[in-house]
């Protein structure tokens, strides 16, 4: 599996470094683990690569999943056809070095492709995820990759398509989103990541916190955010009076507060392990389950002497739609239609930029006081 270099101002953090700055400076020091959700998506990039560049796919892959990734390759692949019909060029996983911009500026595009007749440079980034929804417009990462792309290809270069595929994520807009931009836009860009870059140097860089946070490697330890979560703590808000803006304002913080909290608690473990255990905590065995120490087959031959009555000890239970889908022939799909029905577990408060239509509130019960 192939592995991307690390850069403290690389392009798949730039919407957090160039946000906040002292973010770089502070996470210096803190040792980056992938999490299991990157670990997947470095898989499945690699498979995209693989397929890509006729190279044999070994791993064992999740059905629902590699047609993910197919949704991407079977994109790329057509950009590529038309681009060798013109006489272009394209590259794959292609690590850009933009040092003459800034020192340590460097990434890892996952496709571009070059079509000469339309002097056009696309760039295409695969999001695996399925959580949060990834848009190509001004988005810097892509913007990143497609000034390396240009600086690399040293071809004229008009028009600009900078591409997100994102499968597993629902979007209005579809699982292939598209910003056309220009030449202009990445020039700009250029001095933009100067001196975003020149910030981070900084020994006051100022820590920002924000969205951004969620995924910094030094939140867990940022005093910046410590004192933002703190503050919404003390907020106070009761049923009969209280200040809407502010809860409004407190709701979009909370995600951002919820990976603080997350990476506190991973800090702190790690702490542990390594010897450092904070004061009045302790590294002890997680609640033991239990399990059958054999296989089910042998296990049940056991059970057969204690409990004559196989039914009381084997448990039947029909797969789910999406566990019966994945049995299917993707051209077979469509006849689960009539035996499926989807049905919402109820509601859920959402920021207005949440695509899904909004439902009116219930209506409110009043109750008229009867007299005995």
């Amino acid at each position: 599996m192939t592995t991307k270099a690390h850069s403290d101002i690389g392009a798949s953090s730039m919407y957090r470094w160039s946000a906040c700055p002292g973010s770089v400076r502070l996470s210096k020091d803190i040792p980056r683990k992938e999490s299991t959700y990157a670990s997947a998506g470095t898989k499945y990039h690699d498979v995209a690569s693989r397929l890509l560049t006729r190279q044999e796919v070994d791993q064992a892959l999740d059905p629902e999943e590699f047609d993910s990734v197919l949704v991407y390759v079977d994109y790329v692949k057509d950009l590529i056809e038309q681009s060798e019909r013109e006489g272009g060029c394209h590259g794959i996983e292609t690590r850009f070095n933009l040092s003459e911009i800034y020192p340590g500026l460097f990434g890892t595009a996952d496709a571009w492709v070059y079509l000469p007749k339309e002097e056009k440079l696309v760039v295409v980034d695969y999001k695996h995820g399925a959580g949060i929804a990834v848009y190509p417009k001004e988005n810097t990462q892509l913007l990143y990759y497609g000034l390396g792309a240009l600086l690399t290809l040293k071809k004229k270069v008009t028009n600009v398509d900078l591409v997100i595929v994102q499968p597993r994520c629902h979007s209005d807009d579809g699982p292939i989103r598209i910003w056309e931009t220009d030449y202009n836009r990445l020039a700009r860009f250029s001095d933009d990541l100067f001196w975003f870059a020149l910030a981070t140097e900084n020994e006051d860089a100022p820590l920002v916190s924000g969205d951004h946070c969620r995924f910094c490697p030094a939140a867990g330890v940022c005093p910046e955010l410590e004192a933002k979560a703190l503050a919404i703590v003390q907020t106070e808000f009761k049923p009969i009076s209280y200040d809407a803006s502010k809860l409004a304002k407190t709701l979009e913080w909370l995600d951002v507060l919820d990976g603080w909290i997350k990476n506190v608690r991973e800090f702190a473990y790690e702490e542990a392990r390594n010897g450092r255990t904070p004061p009045g905590w302790k590294l002890v065995q997680k609640r033991a389950t239990r399990r059958w120490k054999q296989d089910d087959d042998r296990t049940a031959e056991a059970l057969e002497c204690l409990l004559p009555d196989q039914e009381s000890y084997w448990e039947r239970k029909l797969k789910s739609p999406a566990q019966v889908e994945k049995l299917l022939a993707k051209n077979e799909k469509h006849l689960l239609l009539d035996l499926v029905m989807s049905e919402s577990s109820g509601t859920v408060l959402v920021p207005e930029s949440d695509k899904r239509e909004s439902i009116p509130a219930p209506p409110k019960i009043e109750f008229e006081v009867i007299e005995s």
